[in-house]
């Protein structure tokens, strides 16, 4: 038997133990289980499947990386729980991951069963989805990023989650003139070339982003730093009632149902939507500002970023220090130095930028 042929059949074994945690919990409501389960085909998912996420999500050191080495084996997370052994992780690191996921106790995988009829249920009444690696609806682009978040809630629509360009537009919660009007007629020139506006949902820049994809009757998605039954934040309630009805809008988060917003969740929201588009535009941001966060993770990702010329003011230190690693000359190409195995191309556009000058850039993105 050939090494393939062996590794088919362990992955083929592995597949076939994963059906064995479909009984009710022996803990918990009875009724909550019913629930859960008749909300399965709705939600997208099993409390068997979410159970085995959710329990192997846990183990230390188990992040998205793991989980999509884990996917690209062949090997299910209920396999993974069953046979920790067969996992693909290799070296000091691959076992000290194997022997976490041995160390997963029975208790342990009854409270992640709990958890998982709770979202389950949860999602079925704000009808919401739960997307894994294996749904079609799952976005190729975050799978492909450093970023591969292995549970994703969706409300609204799935398809701008795989459209054909996507750009985020992304600045300053204390966006201001001319900054704001700039960013309005980029998200604006965007929309209308076909692109999904991605942005976070906060107040300011984000807000104007995606106002002006409902504007251009486009799409546009919304990746939040809460459970998507915790909108977040308070002000903006009025586009969220919008954007809720509206046909074109996704609405994603990798926080679980009756998550609160913090400052882990904004920044980590912040790499989530660096992963969902071709390219970021930083419009104005202090270099302290959490729209740098979106600087940093885009350079990471190796994705093209543009920002708008500096006034000189401390609130647009960001973009200094963004055009300090790009070229100052309307829309020319760059390659960042500063860390040698990440290259992202910096576009600097003039703060008189309208139409010509966005499109230019946005057709760098295309090609």
């Amino acid at each position: 038997m050939s090494e393939a042929e062996s590794r088919g059949r362990v992955r083929s074994s592995l597949s076939m133990s994963t059906r064995t945690s479909d009984k009710p919990p022996e803990r918990g409501s009875a009724e909550e289980y019913q629930l859960a389960a008749a909300a399965e085909q709705q939600v997208g998912i099993t409390i068997a499947e979410l159970s085995s996420l959710l329990a192997l999500e846990a183990v230390k050191g188990f992040g998205p990386q793991k989980f999509k080495e884990l996917h690209e084996a062949g090997i299910t997370p209920a396999a993974a729980l069953s046979q920790p052994e067969h996992t693909p992780f290799a070296g000091a690191r691959g076992e000290t991951l194997k022997a976490g996921i041995a160390a997963v106790t029975d208790d342990d995988r009854a409270l992640a069963q709990r958890r998982a009829i709770r979202q389950i249920a949860r999602a079925a009444d704000i009808s919401a989805r739960v997307l894994t690696y294996v749904a079609l609806d799952y976005p190729r682009r975050v799978y492909a990023s450093n970023n591969p978040i292995p549970v994703l809630y969706l409300r609204g629509a799935a398809g701008p989650l795989n459209a054909a360009h996507a750009v985020a537009c992304v600045g300053s919660r204390k966006i201001r003139p001319p900054y704001s009007d700039l960013h309005h007629g980029f998200a604006t020139t965007a929309a209308k070339q076909g692109f999904v506006i991605v942005s976070g949902f906060a107040i300011g820049a984000d807000r104007i982003g995606h106002e002006a994809a409902v504007e251009a009757s486009a799409e546009t998605v919304l990746v939040m730093p809460s459970g998507l039954d915790r909108p977040f934040p308070p002000e903006n309630r009025d586009l969220w009632a919008q954007l809720i009805a509206y046909e074109g809008a996704a609405i994603v988060s990798e926080f679980p149902l009756g998550t609160s917003a913090s400052t882990l969740t904004l920044r980590k929201r912040n790499k989530l939507i660096v992963a969902f588009a071709q390219g970021v535009l930083i419009s104005q941001s202090d270099v302290k500002g959490g729209a740098m966060n979106a600087y940093r993770f885009a350079v990471e990702q190796r994705k093209s970023i543009a920002t708008f010329q500096p006034d000189g003011a401390e609130d647009t230190s960001g973009n200094a220090e963004i055009a300090s690693t790009g070229d100052s000359r309307d829309v020319k190409q760059l390659v960042l130095t500063q860390q040698p195995k990440i290259q992202s191309r910096v576009s600097v556009l003039p703060r008189n930028a309208g139409l010509h000058e966005s499109s230019e850039w946005l057709n760098t993105l295309s090609s």
